[in-house]
């Protein structure tokens, strides 16, 4: 329980130094961007390539694969009850796209990533990226079909090469790295390795800093919550770890994977579902305001998962 409180704490008190220091004007919405682009296209991939080689073998790496499909079932099984939780409660039509897409996926890396390495340490890293996997080419094919049906611009429509691009991202790319030189046993040298490690240790307090910098842009008054929008918390904070937690019944894996996975599951909603339905033209708004809500909520669950799974 201390562990779980000690871990909660830290959180909290990076969250809070980057909300603070929004309020005192020295982070803004550039300096969120900044650290963004740093995060996903450098400090991110970095921590990668360094840190599986170091905290996995080939056997144990093996053993991890039945995540990947666990990771699947679960995401497709909480799409299909978002599906049929639209249809009970006669969600409007134009919104069931991203009604699916806002139940069912999660902010895996940005968010998730720094959770579960300030929950479980850095071993978990690995488990957030086979989590990813899933979550990244379920979004941008599943995800995108739906949330293209729902917006009025469905004409448009991102490239094959587009979305390959989307998937193959760089820390996608640093995980496939990461894999490489542990199956071929390649060790790098001493200074890329100190290198990598400190501009990799960079992500978990960017990354918490930005969250911080989000929470400060919202108006806590300005929030209300309709009967979609509560449905569709109570999906991705509630329902979908709890699908998580069946689907891990089901094979013999890792205790620290599962853990990961079910905060995984918990995380906000994915902020790409604002991007592309703004691109189909889709109420990216509501979406938006629902991506900062569930951010927001997730500062209040992440002590309640911790206290189960953190001992």
């Amino acid at each position: 329980m201390f562990n779980g409180l000690n871990s909660v704490l830290t959180i909290f008190i990076m969250i809070g130094t980057g909300f603070i220091l929004t309020k005192k004007g020295v982070f803004n919405t550039d300096t969120s961007k900044l650290f963004s682009k740093i995060v996903v296209n450098i400090s991110l991939p970095l921590m990668m390539i360094i840190n599986i080689p170091m905290r996995f073998s080939k056997e144990k790496l093996f053993e991890s694969l039945n995540g990947i499909i666990v990771a699947f079932l679960s995401i497709l099984i909480a799409y299909i009850i978002a599906v049929i939780t639209a249809n009970i409660f006669r969600i409007d039509n134009n919104k069931k796209g991203i009604f699916y897409v806002m139940f069912a996926f999660s902010n895996s890396i940005f968010i998730g990533l720094p959770v579960n390495i300030s929950l479980f340490g850095e071993d978990s890293a690995i488990y957030v990226f086979l989590f990813y996997l899933a979550n990244t080419c379920l979004f941008w094919t599943l995800g995108i079909y739906y949330i293209k049906k729902s917006g009025s611009n469905a004409k448009k429509s991102f490239s094959k090469l587009d979305s390959l691009r989307k998937i193959f991202s760089p820390p996608f790319l640093g995980f496939l790295i990461g894999i490489i030189l542990v199956l071929l046993e390649i060790e790098l040298p001493g200074f890329m390795v100190n290198s990598f490690r400190y501009i990799g240790n960079l992500t978990t307090p960017l990354s918490m800093f930005f969250i911080g910098i989000v929470i400060s842009s919202i108006n806590i008054k300005e929030m209300k919550l309709d009967l979609t929008s509560s449905l569709i918390l109570i999906g991705k904070l509630l329902i979908t770890p709890f699908v998580m937690f069946l689907c891990l019944k089901l094979f013999e894996l890792p205790i620290l994977l599962g853990k990961v996975f079910i905060i995984e599951a918990a995380m906000p909603i994915i902020t790409q579902a604002a991007l592309v339905s703004e691109f189909y033209g889709a109420d990216s708004k509501y979406v938006s305001y629902m991506v900062g809500l569930s951010t927001v909520l997730m500062i209040l669950i992440i002590p309640v998962y911790s206290l189960i799974l953190v001992r």
